[in-house]
């Protein structure tokens, strides 16, 4: 699967379009990709002391795409993203909300009196985009390992 999605996102944008995917999932899905490696694994010992390590590490790809792992990611769902399709335009820059020249409040209790704290915001305004879509691939329902 992520072999297909790559090669869709190729033969949408054409031969002469070079991107670099990475393949952002949750660590279940890199868990899943790793069983199924270890499933065919040899493992050839030298005639000396060798510490066992059957896991790939920090270098796992998909279809050559280098993962990416979020626990906040869908954990049925892989992304193929490219960085030079992805932009993000800017409303608000990050700072700290103010109002009436004021950016520290106080708190009210339940009764309605000033509490013995107070409280800032940070705010941020901004869109992302997609300025090429079709560089884009994702798999979706995928089946999650147990445990998760």
């Amino acid at each position: 699967m992520p072999r297909l999605a790559i090669n869709k996102m190729g033969n949408r944008v054409g031969i002469d379009n070079t991107f670099k995917p990475r393949a952002w999932t949750h660590p279940a899905q890199a868990q899943a990709y790793e069983e199924s490696g270890q499933a065919i694994m040899i493992i050839q010992k030298q005639a000396k002391e060798e510490g066992l390590n059957q896991y790939f590490g920090d270098n796992m790809q998909l279809a050559g795409a280098p993962i990416v792992t979020s626990f906040n990611w869908n954990p049925e769902r892989i992304d193929f993203v490219s960085d030079e399709v992805w932009g993000r335009g800017e409303i608000l820059p990050i700072g700290f909300y103010q109002t009436d020249g004021r950016r520290i409040f106080e708190i009210r209790g339940p009764s309605g009196g000033v509490a013995t704290a107070d409280i800032f915001y940070m705010v941020v305004g901004f869109q992302t985009f997609v300025n090429n879509p079709a560089a884009t691939a994702y798999i979706d329902d995928l089946q999650v390992p147990s445990g998760y």
